[in-house]
């Protein structure tokens, strides 16, 4: 399987059209898929300019809620974001699209 990923500007089910591919990762599912897409999030907040000094890492991909069904996303993960000297975390919204 195929699973293209694309970072969010806001939430997954919102404005579809300035979501951004960053990554293609290939897996027999999206267990065996689950590590390097991982990766491939916690690297595209790494290469983001305003965060080149926090501490980033990444959830599981995990099914997208039907109450949220974006008609897009089979799948999303989140990036967190940990700026050395902010009160919160910083959430990024990725959506995960499956194709054999």
């Amino acid at each position: 399987m195929k699973y293209q990923i694309f970072k969010t500007p806001g939430r997954i089910d919102r404005n579809i059209r300035t979501h951004e591919l960053i990554g293609i990762e290939y897996g027999e599912d999206i267990y065996s898929a689950a590590d390097d897409i991982i990766r491939a999030v916690v690297d595209d907040l790494q290469e983001t300019e305003e965060y080149k000094h926090a501490e980033v890492s990444a959830f599981a991909p995990e099914p997208v809620e039907d109450f949220r069904r974006s008609h897009r996303y089979d799948y999303y993960s989140v990036g967190i974001v940990s700026p050395p000297h902010a009160d919160k975390n910083i959430l990024i919204e990725y959506g995960i699209i499956e194709a054999s």
